[in-house]
C-alpha cells in the first residue's frame, strides 16, 4: 500500500478529541448534509445526538470523557465511516454496544454504506456470528495466520475450528430453549425501541451555549494581584520565619553601611593625621581602624548569610507546602472536576506555575530585599550628607513611579496570557501523544502539527511581549539611574562648596558612591519585585486548585475490620447525578442484592448502567436515598474505607507503569504464594513465569506490552487479591476474545462463589447463569427477576436483548 493513502481506522479503544460531536465525525472533512445524516443512522447516533443538550454542536471532553462506551465507539466508526478513505480498518468496535446496535451497525453501517461504497473493510473481531458475511475470514493464532478463506472453505480444512465458532453462537440459544422461548416480530422490535429509548423528546434540556460548553475557559483575573495573595504566601512561608527575615536583613544593611562610612572616616582621620604622631600612635590608631573595619564586614557576611538561608529554605519549604495542600486537594476532587478540567491545565498548574515557585521566586524575593534595602542605604546616606537631594529626588521618584506602573501592569496580564496559553499546549501534547495511531492512520499529521504550531505560537507571542517589556523597563531605569547619579553629584558638591568646614572630598566620594549603588540596586529592586508579582500570579492561579471543592472524604462510621462480611448490597430509592447543575441519571432506583448473589445488569447503551455502580464507590452524586452495604449506609463511611473493601474489574483494564508485582498487589499486602495462586487461578502463571523477572517484571504505561485480554485478566487477579466480599464488573468482557471470556467467566464463578458479583454486560449470554437480571432503561429499574421469568415475557426488554443476542 502506497504511503500516500490513508486508512479510515477505528481503534478497539476509541480515540475522541476535546471538541463537538460532529467536528469528531467530520475530522477535517468537508460537511455532506446527506452523508452525514446517513452515518448518523447507521451508527444509532441520532437517537444520542436528540438528547444532547446542544445536539451534535456538545462538546465532548478529553479523551471522551462524557460519553459512554459504547457512545466513543459509535463516533469512531462514524468518524471512520464518513471519511473517504478507501480502506477502513476497525479494530473490534463492535463488542462495546449492546446487541441492538452492534448488529444494527454490522449491517446497515460496514454491509449496506461501506460495502456499497466499494471500500475495503477490515474487520477485526471476536464476534463469530459476523464471520459468515466476510468475503475472506483470517484467523490468528500464536501471532500467526493459522487459517484463511471463506467460513465454508475454512470448514473444509478445519471442521473443529468452524464447529467451536458455532457451538459459542448456539449457547445462548440453548439457554433460551430451556425457558421455552420463541423468536420475535418486528412489531415486538418496536415496541423496544420505544422502552428503551433514553430520554424521551420533550424532557431534552434547552439549547443554550453553557450547557453545551463542557469544559469552560480557564480562570483568568485581571488587575492587581490581590492583597491576599502575598498574605496568603506569607501565611505560607511563616510569619516568625518572616520577622527573622526583614531584621536580619536590615541589620546586615546596616552594618554595610557603617563598613563605607567608617572607610569615609578612616581617611578622613587619615589625612588629619598630626606629623608630630609617633609610630606606635600610628600604628594604635591603624589596627584601631582596621579592627572596626573587620568586625563591621565580618558581621555583614554573618548577618547576610543568615537571613539569605532562612528566605531560601523557607521559601522551598513554601513552594512543598503550596504542592501537597493543592495535589491533596486535587487527588480529593470529584471526579466532576476532571470531567471539566483539561488534563493540560492541571499539568500547567503542577509544572510551570510550581516551576516559578520551586526555581525563581525565592531568588526574586531575595533579590528585591537585597536590592531595596542597599537603594534605601544610597537614598538615606545621600540625604545625610545633602538635603539637597531630597529635593532633586522627587521629580525623579515621580517619574520612576509612573515608569513601574505602566511595566507592572503591563506585564502582569502578559504574564497571564503566558500561563493561560501554556494550557492548550500541555492538552494537544496529551490527546495527540493518546491517539498517533489515529492520526498516523487517517495521514492528519500534518493538520495536528499546525495546530500545535499555531497553539506555541499563541504562547510564544504572549511570552516575546513580555520579554520586550523588560527591554523597554530596561532603557527608562537606566536614564533613571544615570540622574540620580547626577542629582548626587551635584548635591554633594554645592553641599560640599557651601561647607567646605563640614563637608571633606571623602563625603562626597561617599555620596556619589552610593548614588551609583542605588541607581543599579533601582533598576533591580523593580525587575525582582515585578518578578515577585509575576511569581504571585502563580500563587494565585495555585491558590484556586486549594479550594477546588473535595469529595465527601471522612465519614462518622468506621466499619469492623471484615467489613463487608456478608455482601448484601441495599438501594433504597437512589437518585444520583453527575453534578448538581445537573439532571439525574438514576431516578427511583430500589433494588436488594442478597449476599453471594450472582446479578446482571443490562440496559441499552446510556441507560444508566454504569453509574449504578459508580454509586458504589460514591464516585457520583447520591443526592437522595441510600445505598446500605450489610446494614451501613455507605454515605457515613470515609472514602478510604468504603473504596478499599470493594473490588472491580473495569471495562478498559487499568494497569499502571511499574512492576507485576505493583500491580498485583500495590500495598504489598500479600505473600508471594498468595500473589502466583491468584495468576494461576487467573491461567496467567505461565505467562508471568516466562518474563524476564517473574514479578518484578517491567510493566508498560498503560500495560502496552501486555494484550487487552490479558490485561483483563490481571486485572481478575489484582481483584482476588483484595478478597472482597462485593466484586463488580463494568462490562469487563465487552473487548476481549471468546477464550479469553471463558477464562474469566470461569474463574469467576468459581473464586468468587461465596462472594456477591454485581456484573455489567453488553453480551446478555454471559448474564443468563445469574441469580438475578436488573434491567435498566432512563435511569430507572425497568424490570428484575430472575433470567427465566424474564425471558417469559415476550415483549419484555430482557427478552428482546437475548434475541438479539451477540
Amino acid at each position: 500500500m502506497s504511503k500516500k493513502i490513508g486508512v479510515a481506522y477505528a481503534a478497539q479503544t476509541a480515540w475522541l478529541i476535546n471538541a463537538s460531536l460532529k467536528d469528531n465525525i467530520l475530522f477535517g472533512n468537508p460537511f455532506s448534509q446527506k452523508r452525514y445524516q446517513t452515518i448518523l443512522e447507521a451508527c444509532c447516533l441520532q437517537p444520542d445526538i436528540d438528547i444532547l443538550p446542544m445536539g451534535d454542536q456538545t462538546e465532548i471532553g478529553e479523551k471522551g470523557i462524557n460519553m459512554s462506551g459504547g457512545q466513543k465507539q459509535r463516533i469512531s466508526v462514524a468518524r471512520a465511516m464518513y471519511s473517504s478513505n478507501d480502506v477502513v480498518l476497525l479494530d473490534d468496535p463492535l463488542s462495546a454496544l449492546d446487541v441492538h446496535v452492534g448488529s444494527h451497525m454490522f449491517f446497515k453501517g460496514i454491509l449496506d454504506f461501506l460495502i456499497e461504497e466499494r471500500r475495503t473493510v477490515v474487520l477485526v473481531t471476536h464476534q463469530v456470528q459476523y464471520l459468515e458475511h466476510a468475503d475472506q475470514v483470517i484467523f490468528l493464532q500464536n501471532g500467526c495466520i493459522a487459517r484463511k478463506g471463506t467460513v465454508q472453505e475454512i470448514g473444509k480444512l478445519d471442521p473443529s475450528l468452524v464447529e467451536s465458532w458455532n457451538l459459542s453462537l448456539i449457547a445462548a440459544d440453548e439457554a433460551e430453549l430451556e425457558v421455552g422461548y420463541c423468536s420475535s416480530t418486528d412489531e415486538e422490535r418496536e415496541v423496544l425501541k420505544k422502552q428503551i429509548s433514553t430520554i424521551k423528546k420533550d424532557q431534552r434540556p434547552q439549547n443554550d451555549d453553557s450547557s453545551s460548553k463542557l469544559i469552560k475557559s480557564e480562570e483568568r483575573n485581571r488587575g492587581s494581584v490581590s492583597f491576599r495573595y502575598y498574605w496568603y504566601y506569607l501565611c505560607q512561608f511563616g510569619l516568625c520565619p518572616g520577622f527573622f527575615v526583614c531584621f536580619f536583613a536590615i541589620l546586615q544593611n546596616v552594618a554595610k553601611a557603617g563598613t563605607q562610612f567608617w572607610l569615609s572616616v578612616w581617611s578622613s582621620a587619615g589625612a588629619k593625621l598630626p606629623s608630630n604622631a609617633t609610630a606606635e600612635e600610628s600604628n594604635a590608631l591603624l589596627m584601631r581602624y582596621i579592627g572596626v573595619y573587620c568586625a563591621l564586614n565580618a558581621a555583614d557576611m554573618v548577618l547576610c548569610m543568615v537571613w539569605t538561608m532562612i528566605l531560601l529554605f523557607q521559601c522551598v519549604q513554601t513552594s512543598k507546602n503550596l504542592h501537597n495542600l493543592m495535589l491533596t486537594r486535587v487527588l480529593r476532587a470529584p471526579m466532576r472536576f476532571f470531567d471539566t478540567t483539561p488534563i493540560g491545565r492541571i499539568m500547567n498548574r503542577f509544572a510551570s506555575d510550581m516551576q516559578k515557585l520551586d526555581q525563581t521566586q525565592g531568588p526574586f524575593i531575595l533579590g528585591t530585599f537585597k536590592f531595596f534595602l542597599a537603594t534605601m542605604a544610597g537614598v538615606i546616606i545621600n540625604a545625610i550628607i545633602s538635603w539637597y537631594f531630597i529635593v532633586a529626588m522627587i521629580p525623579i521618584v515621580l517619574a520612576y513611579m509612573l515608569i513601574m506602573k505602566v511595566f507592572i501592569d503591563s506585564s502582569r496580564e502578559m504574564q497571564r496570557l503566558v500561563s493561560i496559553s501554556t494550557s492548550p499546549v500541555f492538552s494537544h501534547f496529551t490527546e495527540s501523544l493518546g491517539g498517533l495511531s489515529t492520526i498516523r492512520a487517517y495521514r492528519l499529521q500534518k493538520r495536528f502539527k499546525q495546530n500545535i504550531v499555531r497553539k506555541i505560537e499563541r504562547n510564544h507571542v504572549a511570552f516575546c511581549f513580555l520579554q520586550d517589556s523588560n527591554r523597554w523597563l530596561g532603557i527608562r531605569l537606566d536614564v533613571i539611574g544615570a540622574l540620580i547619579v547626577l542629582a548626587a553629584g551635584l548635591t554633594s558638591l554645592a553641599a560640599s562648596a557651601l561647607h567646605p568646614a563640614t563637608f571633606g572630598a571623602s563625603l562626597v566620594g561617599l555620596a556619589i558612591t552610593y548614588a551609583v549603588k542605588a541607581a543599579y540596586s533601582l533598576t533591580w529592586v523593580v525587575r525582582n519585585s515585578t518578578s515577585v508579582e509575576l511569581g504571585m500570579n502563580s500563587v494565585e492561579r495555585i491558590k484556586y486548585y486549594t479550594k477546588v471543592e473535595n469529595e465527601k472524604y471522612q465519614g462518622s462510621v468506621t466499619p469492623s475490620r471484615n467489613w463487608p462480611e456478608m455482601g448484601h448490597v441495599l438501594y433504597n430509592r437512589v437518585h444520583a447525578r453527575y453534578a448538581a447543575t445537573l439532571p439525574a441519571i438514576l431516578q427511583d432506583v430500589s433494588i436488594d442484592f442478597k449476599p453471594g448473589m450472582k446479578v446482571g445488569i443490562c440496559g441499552r447503551t446510556g441507560s444508566g448502567k454504569s453509574s449504578l455502580t459508580l454509586t458504589l464507590f460514591r464516585i457520583i452524586d447520591t443526592f437522595k436515598g441510600s445505598i446500605h452495604i450489610d446494614g451501613i449506609d455507605i454515605g457515613k463511611l470515609s472514602l478510604v474505607d468504603l473504596r478499599s473493601r470493594l473490588a472491580i474489574i473495569p471495562q478498559d483494564p487499568v494497569m499502571f507503569g511499574g512492576t507485576v508485582r505493583f500491580n498485583l498487589d500495590p500495598e504489598e499486602r500479600q505473600s508471594d504464594a498468595d500473589i502466583w495462586e491468584a495468576l494461576e487461578v487467573a491461567q496467567l502463571k505461565e505467562l508471568v513465569r516466562d518474563l524476564p523477572n517473574n514479578l518484578d517484571s517491567l510493566v508498560h504505561e498503560g500495560g502496552d506490552n501486555f494484550s487487552v485480554g490479558e490485561r483483563q485478566l490481571f486485572c481478575l487477579a489484582r481483584a482476588m487479591l483484595k478478597k472482597s466480599r462485593i466484586l463488580i464488573m463494568d462490562e469487563a468482557t465487552a473487548s476481549i476474545d471468546v477464550h479469553t471470556d471463558a477464562i474469566l467467566q470461569e474463574v469467576v464463578a468459581t473464586a468468587f462463589q461465596k462472594e456477591t458479583v454485581i456484573t455489567i454486560a453488553h453480551r446478555v449470554s454471559t448474564i443468563l447463569d445469574s441469580d438475578q437480571i436488573v434491567v435498566l432503561s432512563e435511569g430507572h429499574v425497568a424490570e428484575v427477576g430472575t433470567p427465566e421469568s424474564l425471558l417469559k415475557k415476550k415483549d419484555g426488554i430482557f427478552a428482546s436483548l437475548v434475541r438479539n443476542k451477540l
